[in-house]
């Protein structure tokens, strides 16, 4: 199994529901959860923010942890991140 598929298919450890929230809080929230999680869980995060987007894959690649946006709306995305 990839860490795409996992990322995909497994259920999250942890679920953010950011939608609503103005920067930089959304990144706060989302680099709390990740201290919190063990290695091999799954954070899923949940925003109306698009450029919420970009920050949360920089912040993902500044760790080293994989990460891919599942879904996308209209106003609403969903990104899942896997912490190693």
């Amino acid at each position: 199994m990839t860490i795409e598929d996992k990322l995909r298919n497994s259920k999250p450890s942890k679920a953010l529901d950011l939608r609503g929230e103005a920067c930089p809080e959304p990144q706060i929230e989302i680099v709390k959860a990740l201290n919190q999680l063990k290695s091999g869980e799954v954070l899923e995060v949940i925003s109306d923010e698009e450029p919420l987007d970009s920050s949360i894959q920089s912040i993902c690649k500044s760790r080293g942890f994989p990460c891919i946006s599942i879904k996308r709306g209209e106003n609403e995305f969903v990104v899942r991140i896997l912490k190693e």
